[in-house]
């Protein structure tokens, strides 16, 4: 497709004109939008970072109630072959 010299001419003087004519109230929206579009990925950030915290701090939690000693823990391990069963308890000194 060919374009006159014309053509380009008239093209050339409409193209400021379309290109201003976005109104500054939608500038101001675009701007208002990218601004809250950014309010709101940081507040999901921090909130994903906020429950990771919180997740990590659960797990540490339930380890260490679960690996905590209790009363009846009072297994001895020694590195020797047995012969059968073992149903000895450990002499108290």
């Amino acid at each position: 497709m060919k374009f006159s010299f014309k053509s380009l001419l008239v093209l050339a003087a409409f193209a400021p004109f379309a290109l201003a004519s976005c109104s500054e109230k939608t500038q101001e929206n675009a701007e208002a939008t990218a601004e809250s579009a950014a309010n709101d990925a940081a507040a999901n950030t921090e909130a994903a970072g906020d429950a990771v915290e919180n997740a990590t701090d659960n797990a540490a939690a339930e380890v260490k109630e679960e690996t905590a000693p209790t009363a009846g823990d009072t297994a001895v391990v020694r590195n020797q072959p047995a012969a059968g069963a073992v149903e000895e308890t450990p002499v108290k000194q």
